[in-house]
């Protein structure tokens, strides 16, 4: 034997052991171990195990009724899956791929806007809808034989809902709204196109008064979109959250087509203290109510020394077009937060104010209104029935329960003496000649030992006082003391500090005549976040009978 086979022969010796004990250090390694068999490309793994795999539950359940029609599908497995034989159709609405979901026993299935998100271990996966599903409609899950687990192992048959689930024949919400002139006068014949998941639910036009109604509309984000000739575009956003609920949408003016480029302008305060804020962090982006403009708006610099902000500036001096925009504001130790503001030619006055962050169990009130035509000069105060701190009955908040010599600037106003923290920091008085428009009137809920949000009901209302009293016969003054509340586009801002979660709520006044608006209840024993939406117009003409 020469020296080249005897190389071979002891090559091969070594080489066969060597390859039996990377083989069982492999097999050994990649045992019930994702990782290693996911780096190495494969879609499943051989192991000991021969366990088909089961479907331990799924969601929505099978005989159940669903009243979202933004409902997702989630399936269950009773082990670890290989993600990749997870798939579903993304394409069209032929039935393919191992999760499906089926209106017509799967003759035809939904597209789905993405494949399965896997979570818990790969345990758990969850398919979302391409479009909204269809109301009244029966649905069914299916996972077929194709799905595995990592070691290969499939399930023994197909598994389908038996029944299936349901969404319920309409929604159960409402959304109402104004569309107005830049002027405030009522503009009727707007189109307003109702989408919800990027399908169309609704198609709405506003009447003679500038109002439009739309019922049994399904809980989710809606998108409006508003259009008339002679007029600029608009969409607005508005979460409808609560089965039953009424969104009473913000007051829309629509801005005419011959809107020239231009400027807006105003100043960011303090909500408590009434003070201007410099160093206020900006961004801006097109649309009203987009909350989310920090992600996705443009950064334009800071407020000045006197809390006043503009575009165009010298952070960014490009023209402004004509329309509506949505402005951040961000500054450490506050809430970020978010207000309208509209170019056509120059607009001043576009204000907002901020909430400095609460402790746990404390609550800010902020109520809005632009003190602008054609409502110029309503008064409007702020009114909180609360429960005593050291009884069964309740005490009522607002102006007229004044101690200290401000009048309201500065923490003037409170319950039982100082120690208990219930506070109208901001009362606006068109009176006096101190607000600048927007009018603004806080009140806060601050912690100590006798107060944060306590035991009980809270009841919070909004009170026109300048036409308190027109309803008693002096109506011949002021003809339009009915709906000057209705159309004073004022919104108030809730912020709780529950047990450390924030809890964010806004309202906006009814397109109802009236001179009070009930806002809200809040009760902490009740279910969810507490609140509930009232917005009831009525008229009182004594400011002490509000509650």
């Amino acid at each position: 034997m020469n020296s080249s086979s005897k190389f071979n022969s002891f090559f091969a010796l070594i080489l066969v052991p060597l390859v039996l004990l990377l083989s069982s250090c492999s097999e050994r390694s990649e045992y019930g171990k994702k990782s290693d068999y996911e780096k190495l490309g494969a879609a499943c793994i051989t192991t000991e195990d021969v366990t088909a795999p089961t479907v331990s539950s799924e969601s929505p359940t099978d005989n159940s009724t669903y009243n979202s029609v933004a409902t997702t599908a989630v399936v269950t497995f009773s082990e670890i899956m290989a993600t990749g034989s997870v798939t579903t159709n993304t394409s069209d609405t032929t039935c393919s791929g191992s999760f499906q979901l089926s209106s017509d026993n799967f003759t035809t299935c939904i597209k789905m806007s993405a494949a399965p998100v896997a979570s818990d271990n790969d345990t758990i996966f969850t398919i979302t809808p391409a479009s909204s599903l269809s109301a009244a409609t029966t649905f069914k899950v299916k996972i077929t034989t194709s799905v595995t687990d990592i070691s290969c192992n499939t399930l023994g048959s197909d598994n389908s809902s038996i029944v299936g689930f349901s969404t319920s024949p309409s929604g159960s919400g409402t959304i109402t709204g104004s569309v107005q002139m830049d002027n405030g006068s009522a503009l009727s014949g707007v189109g307003v196109s109702d989408a919800l998941f990027g399908s169309t639910v609704a198609t709405m036009t506003s009447d003679s008064n500038g109002d439009f109604s739309q019922a049994s509309l399904a809980l989710g984000m809606h998108a409006l979109t508003y259009s008339k000739s002679g007029y600029l575009g608009l969409t607005m956003r508005e979460l409808l959250e609560t089965d039953g609920e009424t969104i009473n949408l913000e007051t829309v003016r629509l801005l005419p087509d011959n809107c020239t480029s231009g400027t807006m302008s105003g100043t960011i305060t303090d909500a408590v203290t009434g003070d201007n804020m410099s160093g206020v962090n900006l961004y801006y982006t097109s649309g009203i109510n987009k909350n989310f403009t920090w992600r996705t708006g443009t950064y334009f610099g800071q407020t000045d020394e006197n809390g006043v902000w503009s575009l165009p500036n010298s952070n960014y001096p490009s023209s402004i077009s004509a329309g509506w925009y949505t402005i951040l504001s961000n500054k450490s130790g506050y809430y970020k937060d978010y207000h309208n503001a509209e170019v056509c030619g120059d607009k001043p006055n576009q204000d907002n104010s901020l909430s400095s962050r609460l402790n746990e169990g404390e609550m800010r009130i902020m109520l809005k209104w632009p003190i602008t035509n054609p409502i110029t000069g309503v008064d409007l105060d702020s009114h909180i029935s609360i429960p005593d701190n050291d009884s069964t009955g309740t005490f009522h908040l607002y102006y007229d329960v004044n101690v200290g010599n401000n009048y309201g600037f500065g923490g003037d106003y409170y319950v039982y003496g100082a120690g208990d923290n219930v506070t109208l920091d901001l009362d606006s008085d068109n009176t006096s000649g101190r607000p600048s428009p927007p009018g603004k009137e806080t009140i806060t809920i601050l912690s100590g030992a006798a107060t944060k949000v306590r035991s009980g009901t809270f009841s919070y209302s909004v009170h026109n006082f300048t036409d308190k009293d027109n309803d008693s016969g002096q109506g011949d003054c002021c003809p339009n003391y009915k709906t000057n509340l209705s159309k004073s586009r004022a919104k108030v801002k809730v912020f709780y500090n529950d047990q450390g979660t924030l809890v964010r709520k806004r309202f906006n006044v009814p397109n109802d005549n009236g001179t009070l608006w009930r806002v809200f209840t809040f009760d902490s024993s009740g279910s969810g976040s507490g609140f509930t939406r009232v917005d009831n117009m009525t008229y009182e003409s004594t400011t002490a009978n509000v509650y």
